[in-house]
């Protein structure tokens, strides 16, 4: 007796932690239980900055023990605690383009539209969600820092590449094969990669997005290798990106 009190005492234990992390494990995943259009403004930016689809990497740059801003060799302002960070989308995948459409209508104030704004809307929307990327892979990059200057700097230097150079060191890496950049953009804050799309992928593989980040000021130059994983990337039943 003794023996079946303990067995079902730890069966309910492990039922009880089941139902506390199936919340948990749940909740990150909007994208499956809710269509875009009912997506929250904060949904929408998890979507664009920390997804399966998305992801942000921080560059941390010198530390100074002053508060103060400081000034390097070149003039340039330095804070205590400088840093950089990039924000890499997959902006050929579904998921991040319904998330644009749904930060274009919350900044549009979609639901106060006319019935005639709306169409408008819709049909401008419909048409961007209906573009297909069959033989081409789209990752956008974009930008931020805190530090005066550095964003001049980084504006600078991206606006000053080409596909010739950043094709020496920029690649879209699968397991099987490494994929030189095909198509080079820049604009504000934001520079977009175009690479060639991968013949094929394995449910258990990770894509990768590879380049170099300058150096600016306190933030040494270093190579940034950001991974995705596949199995989370999948929409009914295929990867998406």
């Amino acid at each position: 007796m003794r023996m079946l009190t303990r067995g079902f005492y730890r069966l309910v234990v492990r039922l009880l932690l089941l139902c506390l992390a199936a919340p948990i494990a749940m909740a990150g995943d909007f994208w499956v239980k809710k269509p875009y259009q009912n997506w929250s403004a904060e949904e929408t930016q998890q979507m664009l900055g920390d997804s399966p689809w998305a992801k942000t990497v921080t560059l941390a740059g010198l530390t100074n023990a002053a508060s103060a801003p400081l000034e390097n060799s070149a003039g340039v302002e330095m804070e205590s605690n400088p840093g950089i960070t990039y924000t890499l989308q997959f902006r050929s995948a579904q998921p991040i383009r319904e998330a644009q459409v749904r930060s274009s209508q919350l900044s549009s104030h979609y639901d106060k539209m006319s019935a005639e704004q709306k169409a408008t809307f819709d049909a401008n929307m419909t048409k961007f969600l209906a573009v297909t990327f069959p033989d081409r892979v789209v990752v956008s990059v974009t930008f931020h820092t805190d530090v005066q200057n550095y964003a001049s700097l980084l504006r600078v230097f991206w606006a000053k590449q080409s596909l010739a150079t950043l094709s020496l060191y920029t690649y879209l890496n699968t397991k099987d094969e490494r994929l030189s950049l095909s198509g080079y953009v820049f604009k504000d804050d934001t520079f977009q990669f175009v690479f060639p799309r991968p013949k094929q992928l394995r449910p258990d593989d990770k894509i990768s997005v590879e380049f170099v980040q300058p150096r600016i000021a306190a933030i040494g130059e270093q190579r940034i290798f950001q991974e995705f994983n596949v199995k989370k990337m999948v929409v009914n039943g295929v990867p998406s990106f």
